[in-house]
């Protein structure tokens, strides 16, 4: 049973003008909204390798520490946490003082598939969708268990 409210919120149009983002950052501020955190998966649907954060200058350091304390249950599966940015699309709820987060897959091959004509769903490896899937449902494990003061 989760102790905080999990939400998962599917964009469009980022790379033609963030719109959908915008209207959700833009209604979940005006609703005095607090996101604690917010996961953004944009990277190709490869291996994961780990998690960038990102967040308001006035919390980050606090609570990035607190994250970074989660590293030896995340490293056993080959997964990292580095400072940096997070994403596009969960980008204007930065100012809701929460940690963003992007799941970083393994890029080799992103340019392979992006923007080409074989980046449909069929060149997609279950797997590796799978795996990515399971790493962002630990660190929301992770989030919901211990959050972040």
């Amino acid at each position: 049973q989760p102790q905080r409210t999990i939400r998962c919120v599917m964009f469009m149009n980022e790379e033609n003008g963030l719109d959908g983002a915008r209207t959700y950052w833009e209604r979940s501020n005006a609703a005095g909204e607090y996101h604690m955190a917010a996961i953004e998966s944009d990277a190709g649907g490869f291996t994961p390798r780990g998690f960038s954060c990102d967040g308001d200058e006035a919390v980050f350091a606090t609570k990035f520490a607190q994250v970074y304390e989660w590293l030896p249950l995340l490293e056993p599966y080959g997964l990292t946490l580095a400072k940096g940015g997070s994403g596009a699309d969960i980008s204007g709820l930065k100012s809701q003082q929460g940690l963003l987060f992007g799941l970083r897959p393994d890029s080799q091959r992103y340019f392979d598939y992006h923007h080409t004509t074989i980046d449909t769903f069929e060149a997609v490896n279950k797997r590796e969708l799978e795996l990515g899937a399971a790493a962002m449902t630990a660190l929301v494990y992770l989030l919901d268990k211990y959050g972040l003061d």
